[in-house]
């Protein structure tokens, strides 16, 4: 069996994503998309040494968030813990799920995908052009091709409620949007869900780029 179609790798994990709500089945999908792609670029050396800073900047950023996670988990008060639940949530989606969709992107430019910048009407050269992108665009660039998982699991509302500081936590640790009123959804689940997915994408990175699959966040399932 080729590197390409061997997901024996990820067996260990589907306890992981069963736990967390992520489909095991999705996952194994993204390493069917993912990996020829990487394998496709990795032998030449710029773009492997672009892929790896990226990668790095992802694992660091991980960290810190497992660093805030497990504070969360600690002796603190409901309010205190929903306000570090958002934080969470903004840590993981700037500082880790977008550079994964940065990295994707970036693969899939590098395999001769095309990515049309709208705001100047051209097609991006390079990954500086692709750091100026803007979100969004990366978002519907993976969604294009064949990535919706991977968008999807991302709640843009909720990112964005917690930037824009659009919400009110109540003394019982309930989360309520600041303008509407409305209570916010339950930000471990999202956390849970999204740092999940992100670990099984470092996962298999991993696999390829230096053949050790053994990162994964060990974190306590929060109720």
């Amino acid at each position: 069996m080729t590197v390409e179609n061997d997901t024996s790798y990820l067996e260990g994990r589907k306890e992981l994503c069963n736990e967390y709500g992520v489909n095991f089945d999705e996952v194994k999908a993204i390493h069917l998309k993912l990996v020829p792609l990487i394998k496709n670029i990795v032998e030449k050396e710029k773009i492997a040494k672009k892929l790896n800073e990226s990668y790095e900047n992802v694992d660091r950023n991980l960290k810190y968030w497992k660093e805030i996670w497990d504070l969360s988990t600690s002796n603190v008060t409901p309010k205190q813990k929903s306000l570090l639940e958002l934080f969470l949530y903004l840590e993981l989606s700037e500082g880790v799920f977008d550079e994964l969709v940065q990295v994707i992107a970036y693969i899939l430019m590098e395999n001769h995908h095309d990515l049309y910048d709208p705001h100047h009407l051209k097609f991006l050269k390079d990954q500086k052009e692709l750091d100026k992108l803007d979100f969004y665009f990366k978002l519907q660039f993976l969604e294009k091709h064949d990535f919706e998982f991977v968008v999807k699991a991302f709640d843009r509302d909720l990112r964005n409620a917690i930037a824009h500081l659009d919400f009110l936590i109540k003394e019982d640790g309930n989360i309520v949007s600041r303008k509407s009123g409305q209570k916010i959804g339950n930000v471990t689940d999202k956390n849970n869900y999204l740092g999940t997915l992100c670990a099984m994408i470092i996962v298999i990175i991993n696999k390829v780029l230096i053949g050790d699959p053994a990162i994964i966040i060990e974190h306590k399932k929060k109720c």
